[in-house]
């Protein structure tokens, strides 16, 4: 079984976000999963298009769009990491799978990583018709989190306050990296964060020589950098999961430093239905393919008849 790709889009808050959906061959509907990307994620990266690859092949349709802000998508400013913003851009994919005549509406589930777990993990507590989700190192805030990552929130509290200030006066907002080095104010300083992400673009990206920027085919731009939102208010992963009586995959990796794996479990063990792939491996690899085959494997399981 194979895949073909339709360019679509749809409306969030009167503005268009840019999609893919890849279809199964053969004569739909389809089961479909809907992917929400983390922090600056975009559709054209290789751990994102793999995955729709390898979920088309197995029957199983997948959306997958640039949120408000990023990739093709409309909205300023651009690279604004808004989760609020974020989980309107979720529900106005679901709405859009929903409408689609090659779309299974009773068959359909959620794909998170990192980030996006706690906006797939609201999302499904407020759907049942969502069969399942997928959360993939997922982030979940809290001392054990912090000492693990050490990411520097002091810093960024600052970046996004001064961004606020630019706004209000209407200067372009200067945002912070999404992956750095220790020392830098960035999200991700561990793992060699700034290459592996860098990695993740497609072989064709033409990067600048500052590496925190490429552009890829269509004229569409990678930044590793992201406008934080101040006062930035996520939904927690581990007080949604009680909530969500979808089934749900938790894939950890035992030597992830920017999302741990305890957490993680604790997320499992909190969820009704939740089942723990927990694997040999750091936060990236897990990105890069490591746990493909069983992430697919699950949404089989659980979307497929």
């Amino acid at each position: 079984m194979s895949e073909h790709i339709v360019e679509v889009s749809f409306e969030s808050g009167s503005e268009r976000c840019a999609a893919w959906l890849h279809l199964p061959e053969g004569p739909g509907p389809h089961p479909c999963a809907v992917l929400l990307h983390s922090t600056a994620g975009l559709r054209q990266m290789r751990c994102y298009a793999a995955r729709g690859e390898a979920f088309a092949e197995a029957g199983i349709a997948t959306l997958q769009f640039d949120c408000r802000g990023f990739g093709a998508s409309d909205g300023t400013p651009r690279q604004l990491f808004d989760v609020r913003r974020q989980a309107e851009d979720l529900a106005a994919a679901l709405a859009f799978a929903r409408e689609r005549p090659e779309i299974d509406v009773e068959r359909l589930g959620l794909w998170g990583g990192s980030a996006s777990c706690a906006l797939v993990l609201d999302a499904a507590a407020g759907e049942e018709t969502i069969r399942a989700v997928v959360c993939l190192t997922p982030f979940v805030p809290g001392r054990t989190t912090q000492r693990s990552a050490e990411t520097p929130l002091a810093r960024l509290g600052a970046a996004a306050f001064a961004d606020r200030l630019r706004m209000i006066f209407a200067r372009p907002p200067r945002g912070v990296l999404v992956g750095g080095d220790p020392g830098d104010a960035a999200i991700l300083v561990r793992e060699d964060a700034a290459a592996r992400e860098r990695s993740m673009l497609p072989p064709d990206a033409r990067v600048d020589p500052s590496g925190q920027r490429a552009e890829l085919d269509g004229g569409i731009v990678w930044e590793n950098r992201v406008v934080l939102r101040p006062r930035l208010r996520t939904p927690h992963p581990l007080r949604l999961a009680p909530k969500v009586h979808a089934p749900v995959l938790v894939v950890a990796g035992a030597h992830d430093t920017l999302c741990p794996p305890e957490p993680a479990s604790e997320l499992a063990r909190r969820a009704p239905q939740a089942e723990l792939k927990l694997f040999p491996h750091a936060h990236f690899d897990l990105y890069d393919g490591a746990s493909i085959d069983t992430e697919t494997g699950f949404l089989v399981r659980h979307l497929r008849p």
